[in-house]
């Protein structure tokens, strides 16, 4: 009977579980860390009239007004890891506070849809503006493949 070997994959994830001194930096350089820790506010206006709207490209950037987190010329806002608050301003959705579902759910005049990628928000109608405060996701998945200094 021979042995049988596993290869593990070094993740992310993993190396900053294992915390080794030497490897954290380039973990949380990675990851970038001082965005995930603070929260957002985006406050978006004179978006294109849709139902759903994808926070992370440079049309929604240039629309928002962004508090909490300096994004560097040719980076948009990051996707979203959770909500603290969603509230419509304009459009033909009703006006008015989101609780929000999985893309699972069903939008409704109380509730939006978050695409599994944390990229897209949908409403029940079109919006052109909205207010969204959240947690950013890390800029990379955490179950990325990390190769450890030797």
């Amino acid at each position: 009977m021979s042995a049988q070997t596993t290869t593990r994959t070094e993740t992310i994830q993993a190396a900053l579980n294992q915390a080794n001194l030497n490897e954290l930096p380039e973990c949380l350089k990675r990851v970038k860390l001082g965005n995930v820790l603070a929260p957002v506010k985006a406050t978006f206006t004179g978006l294109t009239s849709s139902a759903t709207q994808d926070i992370t490209t440079a049309a929604a950037k240039a629309a928002a007004v962004i508090t909490g987190m300096t994004l560097d010329s040719g980076e948009n806002l990051p996707a979203v890891n959770g909500i603290h608050s969603l509230r419509v301003t304009a459009g033909a959705a009703a006006a008015g506070p989101r609780q929000v579902t999985d893309t699972g759910g069903t939008a409704s005049a109380t509730v939006a849809k978050i695409s599994d990628d944390g990229k897209t928000i949908t409403f029940e109608a079109a919006v052109t503006a909205f207010v969204l405060t959240y947690m950013p996701r890390s800029s990379v998945a955490l179950t990325s493949e990390y190769a450890p200094s030797v």
